[in-house]
């Protein structure tokens, strides 16, 4: 599969881990691929596992760049998305505007109107915090 159906594949198991969040990790994404006939492969299992064990650590970030807004007030769906491309950007060595692309690209299928903006937004607060590393 692509690049881009690995991440849709990643995001709708990251959307599906906000409501069962005592599923095991492993289980939950194989579960949800399966039912919802989702094509997958390891880079998709690998951005799943690299968020939820990073999630910590990746809200924090978040939440320091969403000015005015707590992390249990941003939708479930563009918080899933930006995690993901925070994990990217934080421990992955894909570049900084792919990876909010990519981001922005998922908010336009999968979330509001006014989501790929609010993602646009703070995810690129993150890349500026982050530093020149990954241009």
């Amino acid at each position: 599969i692509t690049r881009r159906a690995a991440r849709e594949c990643a995001v709708k198991a990251l959307y599906s881990f906000e409501f069962n969040k005592e599923a095991d990790p492993v289980l939950l994404f194989a579960m949800v691929c399966n039912e919802a006939e989702i094509p997958t492969n390891d880079f998709a299992a690998s951005l799943f596992t690299g968020v939820v064990e990073n999630r910590e650590a990746i809200d924090m970030k978040i939440a320091e760049n969403a000015k005015g807004w707590k992390i249990e007030r941003i939708a479930k769906m563009s918080l899933s998305i930006m995690r993901l491309c925070v994990y990217e950007l934080m421990f992955t060595d894909v570049p900084k505007p792919i990876a909010i692309n990519e981001a922005i690209e998922l908010a336009k299928a999968y979330d509001t109107d006014d989501a790929p903006a609010f993602i646009n937004g703070i995810l690129n607060a993150v890349g500026k915090t982050l530093g020149e590393k990954k241009e």
